[in-house]
């Protein structure tokens, strides 16, 4: 009976295990290309530049980080395609703030929202 109990409980932390590995997030490692005018996002095939700051409610899932530095993180948008719009926030012991960048060649902008920058318009 005490063998079988044993058994029991190592099966059972096995799968506790494996469930702990299999449920870890995979982000993304994306990149910047600096520009005369902004600093843009690539991820793919997609170029993303800066529209404007957003609070960080807006922000969803965390999906990737920026130049392999964990402070740089990229989290979904909330209620928009990853496609079409990214959310960028750098955590630092000063700041933390989040800026919106939309896809290069998106033109269907969500209501509510005006570009900060010139580029955009």
């Amino acid at each position: 009976m005490k063998k079988k109990l044993y058994c029991i409980i190592c099966l059972y932390g096995l799968i506790s295990i494996m469930l702990c590995a299999c449920g870890k997030q995979e982000l993304a490692n994306m990149t910047t290309e600096v520009t005369d005018y902004y600093a843009s996002i690539i991820w793919k095939d997609k170029t993303y530049v800066p529209y404007c700051a957003i609070s960080e409610k807006n922000r969803g899932k965390q999906i990737g980080i920026v130049d392999d530095d964990e402070d740089n993180r990229i989290y979904e948008y909330k209620g928009y395609s990853s496609d079409e719009w990214i959310v960028n926030s750098y955590i630092s012991g000063l700041m933390d703030g989040s800026m919106l960048y939309k896809e290069i060649n998106v033109s269907d902008i969500p209501d509510g929202l005006e570009s900060e920058y010139e580029w955009n318009n």
